[in-house]
């Protein structure tokens, strides 16, 4: 007996795996084709799916140059287990370019996404995924004042938000949560007035950043605003460097928060020789609830480090990752291991001096992977 009129559709499962073991720049052009595709790679089903088909790689280093009329992104293999005893040279992969007016600085990457938060007036805040190269601005907020916003992860709920803090009494649109189909600000009451003075950093579904408001206290916070139930609160924290924002950098310390600072010094050794060494003093915050403090004190390795360089980010196993701040003909990230007191000097090939005679800055971000998160 001959079947009539159409076949049966494929079963949603089979189409689900299939999508799951394409490359990811192709499953973002499927999403981008059809509505349907699109629909079924926006729901949280396929993430999954591809989490699990996909063998476990290697975190990798996120780099975003800042060229003159654009931003181009590469990424290279983050050095699993440093060794001392030799240079390594690694080459960068070219993922894509983004149009210059995305925006003049990255506030962080949040669970694979970065976000530009474009303070500029009549600017909207843009958040990308660099690894299907899809882009999005948001929506604008209906106030007039362009005040600094943060982007948070609710790992529990699955949802992106992005936080204005500021009073509710002058400004009340301060929240916008995506990937609920109807984007829009909308407030939450915040009871302390304050502006941030550092980007954010997300660690377990809290959102950590240092705050001021002159007004109303003294000096410099640390907020924590927990994303998936929106409360805020101020640590108790006896950090000396949080007096010095410029100074200080909120980093991921093995899945807790850590304030970091850096000086250099040129005092440590005798005048003949005034060397350089760089000075590195961390604040963990062993515990969040009891809001207790444990201070760390390194001195790195001297004559090694050269050059303008920032602590981007602690690799799973406790290396401290510096990187350069600028292209060069020769640009390098170093892994600091604390237990060890060793250093390890690597050569990232693939973007050094992308502008001829000109030195680009580059914003460095650890821990990077694959993710096909739709926006």
């Amino acid at each position: 007996m001959e079947r009539e009129g159409n076949s049966d559709p494929i079963p949603i499962d089979i189409i689900l795996d299939i999508l799951s073991r394409l490359s990811t720049n192709s499953i973002a052009k499927f999403g981008l084709a059809s509505k349907f595709c699109g629909s079924i790679l926006r729901g949280q089903d396929f993430t999954e799916l591809f989490l699990i088909t996909r063998p476990l790689s290697r975190p990798r280093l996120l780099f975003a140059v800042q060229n003159s009329d654009k931003w181009c992104l590469y990424s290279s293999p983050q050095s699993q287990f440093p060794d001392e005893n030799h240079s390594l040279v690694v080459s960068a992969d070219f993922h894509m370019e983004l149009r210059r007016d995305m925006g003049q600085e990255i506030f962080g990457l949040v669970s694979g996404l970065l976000y530009f938060p474009n303070t500029r007036t009549g600017e909207v805040p843009v958040i990308c995924n660099p690894s299907t190269g899809q882009y999005a601005r948001l929506t604008q907020r209906s106030s007039m004042n362009n005040l600094s916003s943060l982007l948070g992860y609710d790992p529990i709920g699955k949802k992106y938000k992005v936080i204005t803090p500021s009073s509710s009494h002058f400004d009340p649109e301060n929240i916008l949560t995506l990937g609920t189909g109807k984007v829009a600000w909308r407030s939450i009451r915040c009871l302390v007035d304050h502006y941030p003075e550092s980007e954010g950093i997300c660690i377990n579904g809290v959102l950590y950043y240092m705050a001021s408001n002159k007004f109303q206290f003294s000096g410099v916070k640390i907020a924590s605003f927990n994303v998936r139930y929106e409360t805020l609160k101020f640590l108790n924290a006896d950090v000396d460097v949080t007096f010095c924002p410029a100074l200080a950098k909120l980093i991921n310390y093995k899945g807790k928060l850590c304030v970091l600072s850096c000086l250099w010094d040129n005092q440590i050794y005798p005048k003949p020789l005034r060397w350089k060494v760089l000075m590195l003093w961390l604040w963990v915050l062993e515990d969040a609830e009891k809001e207790e403090w444990l201070k760390r004190e390194y001195t790195l390795p001297v004559n090694i480090v050269h050059g303008n360089v920032s602590v981007v980010g602690v690799t799973a196993t406790g290396e401290i990752i510096l990187s350069m701040d600028y292209t060069s003909e020769s640009f390098f990230v170093y892994y600091f291991n604390p237990e060890r007191n060793t250093l390890e000097k690597v050569e990232i090939q693939g973007f050094e001096g992308s502008e001829k005679n000109l030195s680009s800055r580059v914003y460095t971000f650890v821990d990077y992977a694959e993710d096909v998160k739709f926006i």
